[in-house]
């Protein structure tokens, strides 16, 4: 066994700490039993690297950054992740028969022990000193968004269970079994730390999917599932109680779908969580929707609006009546935008009432109402009941079935101003979807004033992000789409991938727009019933410009990649 050496003496050698600092840190260590090295690197009189400098000198052990080093993916994944993070290592290296390891700790005989147990053996281990914030990072970095039992930030989470206010409680045995599962601190942690990586991560979805002999755990950022490391299946059962307990939700059924609501602050942030459970064949799918509060409502300025379009908007969206609204697919940033809408035209001379499905955010002077369908608040009864609130604006969350699309036109044409949105792949088509839905095409003609478009893109990382020339093949395959946007001779940008952005290349997103403001012989096509692509070729000839074209002029802009405005062209 490797001897112990007087880290802090050597330190006070090398001139990093005084011997005052070594005695304070010293009498704290005995009062504490905490790690010397870790006590003087709390308070600040040397740091880690220093720290684990004098051991790697003291035991001959080479130290190694593991910011510039160049690990192997591949052999990182030798150790699973809850090792990694348990015994503060990470593979670096292979080299034959022999693994390279970055550790924090050289004096853990244990964590060495149980790399040769999980590799059965067949590999010597050969130790690296590194720091634990560098070990930490690179775990975090080469496993993946969904984190085990990635580290706590102090303060955010517990491990005490705390029931929500008015919870089911549990009467059968099999029922007191659960809780008591989901009530144990290492399960409580676990839950508490995907929740906490998937904020810290700017996930927007988290989804724990039960197979055969795996749990699996994904994570949506900016718009994209990325699979990591997969959950203890041993805990499968207890981690989904768990989030049942906290989602307010009947942890003994498990045949049924179910929906409930998270409230908690992670790291100082109001977090809501929406949470949805499914049965499958090999149990339930829990999907959770992550709501940031803190972030509040983005401003109309900020959404990737062109000056044009810009413009447009802020001149229709202060018309007295009419009905405006916002299409495209589920997670393509509609609520966001009309959030931003409300925000820009509330005004203490206007009462605006809203009907919404969830209320993702609260805005200070406006009149929200949540959709209880179970009570029998549905969008069409929520809607008939606001008409009768002296509404000057009305915000229906989603238009859904015919009575619903009845009610908001008719106001509309009665001198409201009606937001909504629908499920349409373009402008063009939310003008036959509505009279496909039941209204009669001359309500529809008459009452929309503009229907915008729109769809979330990620944007390029700007530390890495890489300028080329369009190739005459790329610039042939836009030749044939008809896209009025010339990118000849354009310097664009493409994705690299680099340690800020995860190695992705991209780091958040922005939308782009397609906005229809219906002239006179638009109108006329309408109340025809004329299909959806006459009505975007008359849109296109005043003026409208299309998602496509509105994404490579941010291409142009070395916003975002012409393959990312490919890939969400492909899902129109």
């Amino acid at each position: 066994m490797a001897k112990r050496v007087l880290i802090g003496e050597e330190l006070v050698r090398k001139g990093i700490i005084t011997p005052e600092q070594l005695k304070e840190a010293l009498e704290e260590h005995k009062r504490t039993n905490t790690k010397i090295g870790e006590v003087l690197v709390k308070k600040g009189f040397a740091t880690e690297s220093d720290v684990a400098r004098v051991l790697s000198d003291q035991l001959g052990f080479p130290f190694v950054e593991l910011e510039t080093f160049p690990i192997d993916q591949k052999i990182t994944e030798m150790i699973p992740r809850n090792i990694a993070e348990r015994f503060m290592v990470i593979a670096i290296r292979r080299d034959d028969d022999v693994i390279d390891v970055a550790v924090a700790d050289p004096f853990d005989l244990a964590a060495v022990d149980e790399i040769t147990r999980i590799t059965g053996g067949a590999y010597r281990i050969r130790s690296f000193v590194a720091t634990a914030s560098s070990i930490r990072a690179a775990v975090n970095k080469f496993y993946g968004a969904s984190a085990v039992m990635p580290r706590m930030t102090v303060g955010s989470f517990g491990t005490k269970s705390v029931r929500p206010a008015g919870a089911h409680k549990p009467t059968d045995k099999e029922e007191i079994v659960l809780q008591e599962e989901a009530e144990q601190a290492p399960v409580i942690k676990l839950v508490n730390s995907v929740i906490e990586e998937a904020v810290r991560n700017g996930a927007s979805d988290i989804h724990l999917e039960p197979e055969k002999k795996v749990f699996h755990c994904r994570m949506r950022v900016d718009g994209i599932l990325h699979d990591g490391a997969s959950l203890p299946v041993e805990f499968q059962r207890a981690v989904i109680s768990r989030i049942k307990i906290m989602a307010n939700m009947n942890i003994a059924q498990s045949r049924m779908p179910q929906d409930g609501r998270i409230e908690m602050f992670i790291s100082g942030r109001a977090v809501d969580l929406r949470v949805a459970v499914l049965p499958t064949i090999y149990g339930e799918h829990v999907a959770i929707r992550i709501l940031d509060k803190s972030r509040g409502v983005i401003k109309l300025d900020e959404l990737g609006f062109s000056n044009d379009v810009f413009l447009k908007i802020k001149e229709i969206i202060n018309k007295p009546y009419g009905i405006i609204l916002v299409t495209g697919p589920t997670g393509s940033g509609k609520s966001t935008t009309l959030y931003a809408v409300l925000n820009q035209i509330n005004d203490l001379k206007k009462n605006i009432v809203t009907l919404e499905d969830p209320i993702e955010y609260t805005i200070s002077r406006v009149n929200q109402c949540q959709v209880n369908v179970k009570a029998g608040l549905t969008f069409a009864a929520g809607l008939r009941s606001i008409v009768r609130l002296d509404p000057d604006i009305i915000m229906v969350g989603e238009i859904r079935d015919k009575e619903t699309a009845d009610i908001a036109v008719r106001s509309a044409l009665t001198g409201h101003l009606v937001f909504s949105t629908l499920h349409t792949n373009d402008a063009p088509s939310a003008a036959t979807r509505l009279v496909d839905i039941g209204i009669e095409s001359y309500l529809v003609s008459s009452s929309i004033i503009g229907v915008l478009a729109q769809r979330l893109v990620r944007k390029l990382c700007p530390k890495c992000k890489e300028a080329y020339k369009l190739s005459p093949e790329e610039l042939g395959i836009l030749e044939t789409k008809n896209y009025n946007v010339d990118m000849s001779g354009v310097t664009v940008f493409r994705a690299k991938g680099c340690a800020e952005c995860r190695n992705i290349g991209y780091k958040g997103r922005t939308s782009i727009f397609e906005l229809m403001i219906p002239d006179e012989k638009i109108r006329e096509l309408i109340v025809n019933k004329a299909p959806a692509y006459a009505i975007k070729e008359a849109s296109r000839k005043i003026g409208m410009r299309t998602l496509c074209e509105d994404g490579l002029e941010k291409v142009k802009q070395g916003l975002t990649s012409l393959e990312e405005i490919i890939r969400v062209a492909e899902e129109m």
